[in-house]
């Protein structure tokens, strides 16, 4: 049998605080709804299969900081070498690329 649920219980099925969050992911989601207001009066209904299907499409993912990181070249510590290859490295010309 298949389940109708108000926008309240759609509320509490999701777990929100307020009845227009849980419009908005309604809508974000796509879920159907039934509307009862012509005939009866009723207000919109929701079916529950509607409701976990949406919820089985939600994903999660990890947040990424975004940037992409950099290789670091390794530190050379100049006083760890010797003279000459100090005086090479001070000495050296930049070549342009």
């Amino acid at each position: 049998m298949q389940y109708l649920l108000t926008k309240e219980d759609a509320r509490q099925f999701f777990g929100f605080k307020t009845i227009e969050a849980t419009e908005k992911m309604l809508q974000r989601l796509h879920v159907p709804k039934v509307d009862f207001s012509i005939v009866g009066g009723k207000g919109i209904r929701y079916r529950r299969s509607d409701l976990e299907e949406a919820l089985s499409k939600i994903e999660i993912r990890p947040k990424s900081s975004g940037r992409i990181s950099k290789r670091r070249r390794p530190r050379t510590d100049i006083f760890d070498l010797s003279v000459n290859e100090q005086l090479a490295i001070l000495s050296a010309e930049k070549t342009q690329q």
